[in-house]
C-alpha cells in the first residue's frame, strides 16, 4: 500500500509539474495560412541579422517576426524540398535540397546562388543520400553514400572520392576538431580524416543513429541511449557519462541553449546537460523534427505536418477553457467575479472557477440592445444598454430597478459621479440620476452622447460625434471652437489622479488636457498601433492604459512644464491577447482585465515584456521600378530619380515594429515603404530605424546612400566650359574685329600713302614745268648777258636735278644721302637764279651713316622751297641764309630747316597770288605725308628781344625704325 501511495504521489507531482509548465508557456502556431510555404518543416536556423529561416518540403521560408517570405527554384534554389539548413562561420546561409547540389544565399541579390551561377558547386555530387555539416574553422562539408567528401570553403570546392570503398553508409556527424582535420562518425566507427585521406579508425558501439556537439562535448546517440564524450589531446574519444531512457530516441538536437530529445511517440523533452536527466516535457501534441531557441527565450518547433510552433513564456492569460467567454465583449468590470456585456443585450457573470451565468436583457440577437457600460455602485451593479438600463444587486442575480418602458433610460454612455449619482447619455439627451432616491434631474437635450467623463472637481465632459463638450448650467461648452482637433468624434474619456483629462478620438489621436487646455497630442499608428481609441483606464499617476483596434497599450508618462513626455508598451495577440480589438479595460488588485472582440484576457499590471533592439536591414531597392542589387551606395544618372526602398526589422518576441526614416539628417517620418519620386540631382543619405515595443528608437539603423548626378548641361564643368566658350567667343569676336579694324586701317593708310605718293608724283609732275620754265629763263638771261661760263654751270646743275627727279619719281622712301644731294642741287640752282640774295649750308652730324638712314622722297624740298620763296627772298636790309642740319636723337633722325627770313606772319602778307594754290598744296601734302609716316613736325617762329621776327625753324623727327 505504501508503494502504491508513493508512486501515486510521484505521478501527482509529475502531473502538477506538467500543469504548471503548461500554465507558464504559451504556444503560437504558424501554418500556410500565415504565409508559411508548407506545414511540413525540416529545420530552422537564425542568421546573423536575426532572421528565422525555415526549410520545408515546398520551398524555403524566411520570417522576420511579422511576415514570411518564400524562396523557391525561381529564386535560385535547386529544388523546392529543402531538407537541411546550415550557417557557416562567415554567416552564410546554405540550403540543402533533396538530391540536388547545395546553394547559398546572396544577400545583395536577395536570391540563392547555385551550380549555374557559381560553377565551383558543380564539383559536388550528392549521389543518392548525403550528410552535411558546418565546419568549425570555416566552410561546410558534404559526404555522400558513395564515400565522396566535399569541402566548400572560401569559394573553392575540394573533392575527395572513395575514402572508404568497402563501406556504403553515411556518417551521422562530421566534426572539425582541428583545422583541416575531421571526425566522421559512422554507425560503427569514428574515422579520422587528414590531408585528404582517412588516417585512423576507432571502433564504436554498433547502432549509432546520430551525434551532436554541444559546449565542446560530443553526444553519441543510440537507439535508447546517449553517451556523453570528449576528445583528448590525441584525438581519442573519452566517455564521460552514459544514460539509458525508457523510450526509443527519435530526435536528439542542440537547440542553441539546451539539448532536446524526442521519443518515437512524439514527446519532446529538454535534457539536463550535466546529469543527462530529462527535464520538463516541452511538447507532446505532435511529432517534431527539430527544436531551436532564440536570444529572446522563444523555442521554435519544426513539426512534421502542423507547421512551425513558437513556444514562449506566457505573458497574457485568457479564459480559453470557458467557451462562453470566447466572444466579442463590449464592456466588463471585475468584482469578485467577471461581469461582461455583449452587443446583443447579454451579460455573462464568471466566477473564475465553477462556471458562467448568462443574463439575457433583451430579445436574442437584438443589435439595438448593445450593453454599453457596466458600473459597480454602492447600491449594486448598474448595466446600461441602448434598450434600457438596469440596477442589479451586488451578485448580479436580481434586478433591483429597471429603466424600461415608460421609465426607459436608454444609455450610450454612463459614469458614476459620486456614491449615488449616475450621469447617463443617450441618443439625444444627457441627465443625472440619483440611485438612492430613484429620481432623474438636471436633464439637457439636443446632443448625441458617445462617451462621458468627469474630473476631480466633478465637472462633466461629454464626448459626441462632433467633438468634446463640458456640461455647464447654461448648457454645453464646445471645446472644438477653441481647438479644431477637439471637434472630431470622441470615443472615450478618463481623468487620471494628477487631474489630466485624457480624451480618445475616433480618428488617430489621444489628447491630454490640463485645466481644460490642450497640452499634448499622442498620435496613433506608430508607437501606439491602431487608429481608433476604443477604451481608456487610469488609476495611477503616470500610467495610462489604452485600448485600440490593434491591441492594448500601457502609456507611461511624465507631466513636466505643461507638456507630456511619454513612452508606450504594446501588447498584441502575439503576446497572448485573445482578441486584437480592446473594447474595455479595468484593473483589480494589480491585474488588468480587458474585453476584446474575441474574449477576455488578463495580465499583471506590472508585466514587463522583452524589448529587443531591432536590427533593420534593406530587403529591396527598385530604381525606376527595376529591382537592383542591394548595396550601401548608388551613383545614378539624372534621369534615374524614382527610388523605392523596401526594408524589414527582426523582432521574434511577437512585437510587430513600426519604422521611420530620415533623409540627410532631417526629421524622422514613419512609413512601411519609402517611395521617392523625381529626386533632384543631389546626394541623399537615407537612414531607417525601427520603433521598439516600449516606443523607444532602435540603435541599429540601415543606411543607404544615393548620389544623383546633374544633367550634363547643369554641371559646373559645363557651365565653366560654356562660360569659357562665351568669353572665347567674345575675345575671338573682339580680336577679329580688331584685326579687321587694323586691316582696314592698314589698308586705309596704305591707300592714303599710295594716294599721297600719286599726288606727290602729280605735284612733282606739276612742279617740274614751273621749275624748268624758271631755270630756262635764268639760263636765257645769262646767255643774253653773254655770261657763257655761268650759263654752262647752271645748265649742268639743271640737268643733274632733272636726272635726280626722274630717279626719285618711283620711290616712296630714299636714303638721306640721296635726299641731301637732291636738296643741294635744288638750292644751288636757286642760288644761281637769285644771285647773292641768300646763302645756304647743309650740316650733317659726324658719324651719321647717310646711306643707312631713310626719309620719304622729296619730304624736305617743299620746306626748303617755302623758306626761299616766303622767307629769305623778301629780305631788304640783310642777306638771307638757310641752314639744314641732320642729327640722330633717341631713335629719331632730326632734320631742321632754319632760315633768317621775314617770318611767317609777314610772309603771309607778301604771298604772290600766282603761287598760292601751288604753295599751299605743296605744304599741305608735306604735312599729310609727315602724318602718314609718323613724322613729328614742329614749326618754330624766331624773334629778337623786341619781338620782331628773325626767321623760322622747321624741325622734323623721323622714326629710324620705320624705314629699311
Amino acid at each position: 500500500m505504501k508503494y502504491c501511495r508513493k508512486h501515486i504521489l510521484i505521478i501527482f507531482f509529475c502531473c502538477l509539474t506538467q500543469w504548471l509548465f503548461a500554465q507558464n508557456i504559451q504556444t503560437i502556431s504558424y501554418t500556410i495560412k500565415d504565409g508559411l510555404s508548407s506545414n511540413s518543416i525540416y529545420r530552422t536556423v537564425i542568421d546573423h541579422r536575426g532572421l528565422l529561416w525555415i526549410a520545408t518540403e515546398n520551398g524555403l521560408s524566411r520570417f522576420d517576426g511579422k511576415k514570411f517570405k518564400t524562396y523557391t527554384t525561381s529564386n535560385g534554389l535547386t529544388d523546392n524540398e529543402i531538407i537541411n539548413l546550415l550557417i557557416d562561420s562567415s554567416g552564410m546561409v546554405w540550403a540543402i535540397p533533396f538530391g540536388r547540389t547545395p546553394c547559398y544565399y546572396n544577400i545583395t541579390k536577395d536570391r540563392f546562388e547555385n551550380e549555374k551561377t557559381d560553377t565551383t558547386l558543380k564539383a559536388i555530387s550528392f549521389a543518392n543520400t548525403h550528410r552535411e555539416d558546418v565546419l568549425k574553422y570555416g566552410g561546410i562539408a558534404v559526404y555522400n553514400n558513395k564515400q565522396g567528401l566535399f569541402i566548400i570553403k572560401n569559394g573553392i570546392t575540394k573533392a575527395y572520392n572513395n575514402l572508404i570503398p568497402s563501406n556504403n553508409s553515411l556518417p551521422q556527424k562530421i566534426i572539425e576538431y582541428k583545422p583541416g582535420q575531421l571526425f566522421l562518425f559512422f554507425d560503427d566507427s569514428l574515422r579520422n580524416f587528414k590531408n585528404g585521406k582517412i588516417i585512423k579508425s576507432i571502433p564504436l558501439a554498433k547502432g549509432l543513429t546520430s551525434a551532436e556537439i554541444f559546449k565542446d562535448k560530443i553526444y553519441l546517440v543510440f537507439k535508447d541511449k546517449i553517451v556523453k564524450t570528449t576528445l583528448d589531446d590525441t584525438g581519442s574519444i573519452v566517455t564521460e557519462k552514459e544514460k539509458e531512457y525508457p523510450f526509443e530516441i527519435r530526435i536528439f538536437c542542440n537547440t542553441g541553449k539546451n539539448l532536446a530529445i524526442t521519443s518515437v511517440n512524439g514527446n519532446t523533452y529538454l535534457l539536463d546537460e550535466t546529469t543527462m536527466e530529462l527535464k520538463e516535457n516541452v511538447y507532446s501534441k505532435t511529432p517534431v523534427r527539430q527544436l531551436q531557441e532564440d536570444k529572446d527565450g522563444n523555442t521554435w518547433l519544426c513539426t512534421i505536418e502542423n507547421g512551425l510552433i513558437k513556444m514562449q513564456q506566457k505573458r497574457i492569460s485568457s479564459y480559453t477553457d470557458v467557451p462562453e467567454m470566447l466572444q466579442n465583449f463590449n464592456t466588463l468590470i471585475k468584482t469578485n467575479k467577471i461581469i461582461a456585456g455583449t452587443n446583443r443585450g447579454e451579460v455573462y457573470v464568471y466566477d473564475g472557477l465553477f462556471g458562467v451565468r448568462h443574463i439575457q436583457l433583451s430579445a436574442i440577437n437584438d443589435m439595438d440592445a448593445w450593453v454599453r457600460k457596466i458600473i459597480e455602485t454602492p447600491q449594486g451593479i448598474f448595466i446600461a444598454t441602448q434598450k434600457g438600463s438596469y440596477l442589479f444587486d451586488k451578485d448580479c442575480r436580481a434586478i433591483k430597478q429597471s429603466f424600461t418602458g415608460v421609465l426607459k433610460k436608454a444609455s450610450k454612455a454612463a459614469i458614476l459621479l459620486n456614491d449615488s449619482v449616475l450621469v447617463m447619455g443617450s441618443h439625444s439627451r444627457i441627465f443625472k440620476h440619483n440611485l438612492n432616491t430613484g429620481k432623474t434631474f438636471d436633464s439637457l437635450g439636443g446632443k448625441r452622447t458617445v462617451s462621458l467623463g468627469s474630473d476631480k472637481l466633478g465637472r462633466i465632459y461629454v464626448g459626441s460625434n462632433d467633438g468634446l463638450y463640458r456640461w455647464e448650467k447654461e448648457g454645453l461648452f464646445n471645446f472644438g471652437e477653441k481647438d479644431n482637433v477637439l471637434s472630431y468624434r470622441i470615443t472615450t474619456i478618463v481623468c487620471s489622479p494628477d487631474s489630466i483629462l485624457w480624451v480618445g478620438l475616433g480618428t488617430d489621436s489621444l489628447i491630454a488636457m490640463k485645466n481644460d487646455k490642450l497640452i499634448s497630442i499622442i498620435p496613433l499608428g506608430g508607437s501606439v498601433p491602431g487608429n481608433i481609441c476604443k477604451s481608456l483606464f487610469c488609476n495611477k499617476k503616470g500610467e495610462l492604459w489604452l485600448g485600440t483596434n490593434k491591441g492594448l497599450n500601457k502609456i507611461s508618462y511624465i507631466y513636466v512644464n505643461n507638456s507630456i513626455r511619454w513612452n508606450n508598451t504594446y501588447f498584441g495577440t502575439a503576446d497572448g491577447l485573445i482578441g486584437e480589438q480592446v473594447n474595455d479595460i479595468t484593473i483589480k488588485n494589480d491585474t488588468v482585465y480587458v474585453a476584446t472582440n474575441a474574449g477576455i484576457s488578463y495580465l499583471p499590471a506590472g508585466l514587463i515584456l522583452p524589448v529587443a533592439d531591432i536590427k533593420t536591414f534593406i530587403t529591396g531597392i527598385n530604381i525606376d521600378n527595376i529591382p537592383e542589387e542591394i548595396k550601401s551606395s548608388y551613383t545614378l544618372p539624372y534621369y534615374k530619380n524614382d527610388i523605392t526602398i523596401e526594408f524589414s526589422g527582426v523582432d521574434l518576441t511577437g512585437f510587430i515594429p513600426m519604422f521611420e526614416y530620415s533623409i540627410n539628417n532631417s526629421g524622422w517620418q514613419q512609413t512601411d515603404k519609402i517611395e521617392l519620386k523625381k529626386l533632384a540631382a543631389e546626394s541623399y543619405t537615407i537612414k531607417i530605424r525601427a520603433i521598439k515595443r516600449d516606443g523607444s528608437r532602435s540603435s541599429n539603423e540601415a543606411i543607404v546612400f544615393f548620389h544623383i548626378k546633374k544633367a550634363w548641361w547643369k554641371t559646373n564643368f559645363f557651365r565653366i566650359a560654356l562660360l569659357l566658350l562665351f568669353f572665347t567667343g567674345i575675345i575671338y569676336f573682339l580680336e577679329t574685329r580688331n584685326r579687321q579694324k587694323q586691316k582696314a586701317a592698314i589698308t586705309r593708310v596704305t591707300t592714303e600713302k599710295k594716294m599721297a605718293e600719286l599726288e606727290m608724283q602729280a605735284l612733282m609732275a606739276q612742279i617740274n614745268p614751273h621749275f624748268v620754265f624758271n631755270c630756262l629763263n635764268s639760263i636765257k638771261g645769262l646767255i643774253y648777258e653773254k655770261d657763257f661760263k655761268q650759263a654752262d654751270s647752271y645748265l649742268d646743275k639743271f640737268s643733274q636735278l632733272l636726272r635726280n627727279t626722274m630717279d626719285n619719281a618711283e620711290a616712296s622712301v630714299i636714303s638721306l644721302k640721296d635726299e641731301i644731294i637732291y636738296l643741294d642741287t635744288y638750292l644751288h640752282l636757286e642760288k644761281l637764279r637769285f644771285g647773292p640774295a641768300f646763302d645756304y649750308k647743309i650740316i650733317i652730324a659726324p658719324g651719321l651713316n647717310r646711306e643707312k638712314l631713310f626719309v620719304p622722297a622729296m619730304l624736305l624740298q617743299p620746306y626748303v622751297e617755302n623758306a626761299i620763296r616766303h622767307g629769305v627772298r623778301h629780305l631788304e636790309d640783310k642777306k638771307g641764309g638757310i641752314v639744314i642740319t641732320a642729327v640722330t636723337e633717341n631713335g629719331f633722325l632730326v632734320i631742321e630747316t632754319d632760315d633768317n627770313g621775314v617770318g611767317r606772319e609777314k610772309a603771309a602778307q607778301l604771298k604772290s597770288d600766282n603761287h598760292i594754290e601751288y604753295q599751299s598744296r605743296g605744304m599741305q601734302l608735306s604735312r599729310r605725308r609727315a602724318e602718314l609716316y609718323n613724322i613729328q613736325a614742329e614749326v618754330i617762329d624766331k624773334k629778337d628781344e623786341k619781338g620782331n621776327a628773325t626767321g623760322t625753324t622747321i624741325r622734323l623727327r623721323i622714326p629710324i625704325s620705320l624705314y629699311p
